[in-house]
This record gives C-alpha cells, structure tokens and sequence, in this order.
C-alpha cells in the first residue's frame, strides 16, 4: 500500500546566474549577478499529469495566494498523517515545503492539484475541510 501515494519531490532546476549592465559616470561597464532560483515539482504517481491537464484550466485559476495558503495547511496535515503510525502507510513520505520560499505559481498550483487528486481522485481525505468552491 505504501506505493499507492508516490513520492512528491521539489528539485532544484537550476541556480543560473544572470548579467544587468549598468553604466556607471565614468563609463566603466558593472556586471551585477542575480542568482534564481526555479523550482519544479515531479509527480511520481501514473495518472496525475494526464488528470491535472486536464482538471485544470484558467477559467479555475486561482492566485498565487490562494496555493500558497492551502499547500501550508495539506503540507502540514500530510506530514503529521506520515509521522504518524495508522495512516503512514498511505503518507509514507514527508514533503519538505517552506512557506518563506517563492516556488512560483506553477509549483504551487501543481502541488495543491495534487493534494486534489488525492483527495478526490485516489479517495485518500487529507483534510477536513475542503478547499471553497470546489475546485476541480
């Protein structure tokens, strides 16, 4: 049973460095790295991508808020429900989500559709409380 929920993993894409050019009084040329980081969020589960393209549209669409705030409430519960020994062999793996950091809207919104696949889709309630509006 433990493979029936696979593993939701953030990988780093890449830390790439970026030039601005600014000119300076003297017209000395001034390099200035940026660094950025992207995030990506690999779903290990068959069927997920195929339900997500087609579950989501952006008429649904929600903001980058809106993820944000209930991938910290699923994250937190998930976690707890792994930690815990009656239910972590549905939730045998912990998510390391940090609320501080901007993953991006298409991270974000990919992690909470998961969370709704799981929910409706596996039959696996992770929260008490859906999110309003039902969206799906």
């Amino acid at each position: 049973m433990k493979s029936v929920i696979g593993l939701v993993l953030f990988t780093l894409v890449g830390c790439t460095s970026s030039y601005r050019m600014s000119k300076v009084p003297d017209e000395n040329l001034i390099g200035i790295a940026e660094n950025k980081e992207e995030y990506e969020l690999v779903v290990l589960d068959p069927g997920f991508d195929t339900w997500f393209v087609t579950a989501w549209s952006p008429a649904k669409d929600r903001g980058l808020e809106y993820y944000s705030l209930w991938n910290q409430r699923y994250v937190t519960e998930w976690n707890f429900k792994a930690t815990r020994p009656h239910t972590s062999e549905l939730f045998d793996n912990v998510i390391q989500y940090d609320p501080a950091i901007d993953y991006g809207i298409e991270v974000e919104r990919k992690l909470y559709y998961y969370f709704r696949w799981v929910d409706t889709k596996l039959g696996i309630p992770i929260l008490e409380t859906r999110p309003p509006g039902g969206i799906l």
